[in-house]
């Protein structure tokens, strides 16, 4: 059935693309932005051909959906840009030792930026400078006194700014997050009630473009072949031997194949190939390094802040200091386990996104 007509519009002139996965959020983003706004295109990347996000079948459920509010959808092509920017980049990742996020990157680089740039290439247009891109992220973004804010979602079991922490002043700008003050049962509610094809669909998990477990992946994506070696204790003593870097990552248990357990993994060294492992109190960690920062704040040289150093981790308080042109020096004031080099930590001050970067080194 067609959805109601829009309510009240309160701006019939802006460009407002919003992006569509497939999935209940962001259709549910759609259907508000279509009784605002009199512009709205419908807009999808279409990235990896096995997605579980934006496959074949999602793209085709956004089209159906659109052509339901009445308004424009565009699939843009962003595979070779995605291959070479987020899986090069998650695959070279495990293959250091590091344990990556690619759905932060992906925001920075793809979702928030190429696909609405690429768009507009494809049709010989230029973005007019007024535009806007909405998703169905719960986030909130604010402006004040010429700057714009990045802010939890109303929904702390749901916020999703962990992941736009790397967002530019610019491309913050242009965002609208219309789940943003809704909780995720409220956002269900609606789907069910505006009879929404996506009502049903179960959420995203994981990374997007793996289907199964991130060694096969690897395996099969990457030309590199893996070199087994060993497994140590932390003076150095010989464990076993593990299948190569690659297939594992700080704070693993599973899969390690020895006797004497539980053990985890703390600390991998591509360069020696080797693998140290510990029990989990030794995972436990109260100082790291971070680079390749970002800034929602005016940047800062010191400030005690709230850490959230993985996503839906546990928040926890530390001090900040600047350690170098594009390092920081974290100090937690309990410690972690949480804490894994390749991984973001983000420092908020209460909803506010100060900014973060990208867990470098562990340790004092």
């Amino acid at each position: 059935m067609p959805v109601d007509a829009p309510d009240v519009l309160i701006d019939r002139t802006t460009p407002v693309f919003v992006a569509l996965s497939g999935g209940v959020d962001s259709a549910v983003a759609a259907h508000l932005l279509r009784k605002q706004y009199g512009n709205l295109t419908g807009i999808s990347h279409r990235h990896w051909p096995e997605s579980r996000c934006c496959s074949t079948a999602c793209l085709d459920r956004c089209a159906e959906q659109c052509a339901t509010l009445g308004i424009p959808y565009v699939a843009v092509d962003c595979i070779v840009e995605f291959a070479q920017q987020i899986v090069d980049d998650f695959v070279a990742g495990y293959e250091r030792g590091i344990t990556p996020n690619p759905c932060v990157l992906c925001n920075e680089t793809i979702r928030f930026g190429l696909m609405v740039d690429k768009h507009f290439r494809d049709s010989d247009d230029s973005p007019p400078a007024d535009y806007k891109i909405a998703t169905g992220h719960y986030a909130r973004v604010e402006e004040r006194n010429g700057r714009f804010h990045l802010m939890r979602g109303r929904d702390a079991a749901r916020d999703q700014s962990y992941m736009l922490y790397r967002l530019s002043q610019e491309e913050l700008s242009h965002c609208r997050f219309p789940l943003g003050d809704l909780l995720k049962t409220e956002v269900r509610t609606l789907a069910q009630k505006w009879n929404l094809q996506a009502a049903k669909v179960a959420d995203s998990q994981d990374v997007c473009f793996v289907a199964d477990r991130y060694q096969d992946f690897i395996a099969q994506y990457s030309d590199n072949v893996q070199v087994p070696g060993p497994f140590v204790d932390a003076e150095g003593h010989p464990m076993g031997e593990h299948q190569g870097i690659a297939y594992y990552t700080r704070g693993q248990r599973s899969g390690l194949g020895l006797h004497g357990g539980p053990w985890y993994v703390l600390r991998t060294d591509a360069a020696t190939n080797t693998i140290t492992l510990g029990r989990r109190d030794d995972l436990f960690e109260t100082a790291f390094e971070v680079q390749q920062l970002r800034w929602v704040y005016p940047e800062v040289d010191e400030m005690v802040v709230d850490l959230q150093s993985r996503y839906r981790g546990v928040e926890q308080a530390c001090r900040f200091t600047r350690a170098g042109d594009d390092v920081l020096r974290v100090e937690l004031e309990a410690p972690s386990a949480d804490i894994t080099p390749g991984q973001s930590a983000v420092f908020y001050l209460g909803d506010d996104v100060v900014g973060g970067g990208i867990i470098t080194r562990i340790g004092s």
